[in-house]
């Protein structure tokens, strides 16, 4: 590189923090702009909004009625598994998505459509695999999905389908992202708010801050990354008012952490599909458990203002003060899912969240990757609907910022693909002492847990010894 460049990304949640650490080990100097402080000491607050209740790593097995999202899916699947160390997972490797029996009833054929969607997880795979065989992360092509004839434990099944689709613990994650950001040197300024961002002449980006004492002062950078989930729209549009997105649906939905008071041994997330007939059941450890029920969650869906680009103004208020039908919607979610899953017979509510869910149709079973968008030269946004696509993302926002940096003569053509290809390299290829050991790992992740203001039990990983009977 002819010349460092001085790189903001404004937001640290999983999108923020992805593009932090690509482009800081592109040779970039990256300072990440995060509004909220820690709330515990030695920690950075990364992930904790809308990044705080996500833990799913989708292979596209949930999207029966959608292939091109069941391929973007997998691949998303592909490169986190060669980005993430394995402590993410807690141990998980396979899922169950269950087709509801009253669901055929009713005259839909989900069996059918499951059974469509496993062969086009196949024959992509098979592709990726042909491509490059680094990509065979989950074995012979023809064995990653497989039916199986009954599921134990759980009523209303016309059939099941074990696919390699793995939880992330968001704790977890936040954890090896903190200290992956540290080992790069990003320079992490927390409780700043961001004013404005404002192209100057010469091509560079002037961004306004606030600092957590109020002190005002601006940046001036050479490339700037937005990503900050939905405020990333407005923020956008304010910089290049000619710049259009596709009509997209904010969903607000309610999502709930459960204790497990009598364990679990599925280390692995249980999908009902879809809608009324059923919701999820994601055990984060033997302790607790992620659970989704879309009658009951789905609060609202509104569709963004095509001239703002801001998210609802309803949304704002209900984000920050809670919706008055939670404690109802919460008590619907346990009583429905109790009749799917026997865990959960005497579990507890230990957390309500509210997120918002970004939709390019009204319809929750189809879901588009929204992906990385060029604002302006030297200026990208990047959103993810889910964290399945975290890495690809950050490989296609990294690329366009070497092209910027190309095409500005401040790096060689030849650079850029090798570039690219050391910056999107595994995190934690050494991995740190203290995580060798159970109780400082635990510590260590508590402290996001309290960042993240989640259940302090998602701290905990599965025991080596959960799940081996699960194993397909």
């Amino acid at each position: 590189m002819k010349r460092r460049e001085v790189h903001v990304v404004i937001g640290a949640g999983i999108a923020g923090c992805l593009s932090a650490l690509t482009r800081s080990r592109a040779g970039y100097d990256v300072i990440v702009l995060e509004e909220q402080q820690a709330r515990s000491g030695g920690t950075y607050p990364v992930c904790t909004r809308t990044s705080n209740i996500v833990s799913e790593n989708h292979s596209g097995a949930e999207y029966p009625f959608d292939p091109q999202s069941a391929r973007d899916c997998l691949d998303g699947r592909i490169e986190n598994e060669r980005f993430f160390p394995e402590l993410i997972y807690g141990g998980k490797t396979y899922s169950r998505i269950i087709a509801s029996q009253s669901m055929m009833d009713d005259g839909h054929d989900i069996v059918g459509q499951c059974r469509t969607n496993m062969d086009v997880i196949r024959a992509h795979y098979a592709q990726r695999c042909e491509e490059d065989p680094a990509n065979a992360v989950f074995g012979e092509p023809s064995v990653i999905c497989r039916e199986v004839p009954a599921v134990e434990g759980v009523d209303d099944v016309a059939a099941g389908f074990l696919t390699p689709q793995r939880g992330m613990n968001p704790v977890l994650v936040s954890t090896v992202l903190d200290w992956e950001l540290r080992q790069c040197g990003v320079d992490f300024r927390e409780g700043t708010r961001v004013g404005s961002v404002n192209r100057l002449a010469d091509g560079r980006y002037e961004v306004a801050c606030t600092a957590a004492d109020g002190t005002g002062y601006t940046l001036v950078a050479d490339q700037v990354g937005l990503c900050l989930a939905t405020a990333a729209f407005g923020m956008a549009k304010r910089l290049n008012p000619d710049i259009e997105f596709p009509q997209l649906f904010m969903a607000l939905r309610e999502i709930l952490y459960v204790d497990l008071p009598d364990g679990t041994d599925k280390n692995f997330t249980c999908l009902k599909l879809e809608d009324s007939y059923g919701g999820m059941l994601s055990p984060l450890n033997e302790h607790v458990a992620m659970i989704y029920h879309p009658p009951a969650a789905h609060v609202l869906n509104r569709v963004m203002d095509p001239v703002s680009c801001d998210p609802p103004a309803e949304y704002a208020h209900y984000l920050a003060e809670g919706h008055p039908e939670m404690r109802e919607r919460a008590r619907r979610t346990v009583d429905r899912l109790r009749e799917f899953y026997p865990e959960l017979r005497r579990s507890t509510v230990l957390g309500t969240y509210l997120k918002v869910a970004i939709n390019t149709v009204s319809d929750s079973r189809v879901r588009r990757n929204i992906g990385v968008f060029g604002v302006h030269s030297g200026a990208t946004m990047t959103v993810l609907p889910k964290w399945t696509m975290c890495a690809v993302n950050a490989k296609k926002e990294l690329a366009l910022a070497l092209e910027h940096s190309r095409a500005t003569g401040n790096m060689r053509p030849d650079e850029a693909r090798d570039i690219l290809a050391a910056s999107t390299r595994a995190c934690w290829e050494t991995v740190p002492e203290w995580a060798r050991k159970p109780e400082l790992l635990t510590a260590q992740a508590k402290k996001h847990a309290a960042n993240m203001n989640v259940p302090e039990a998602l701290a905990l990983r599965f025991s080596d010894v959960i799940g081996l009977s699960d194993a397909p």
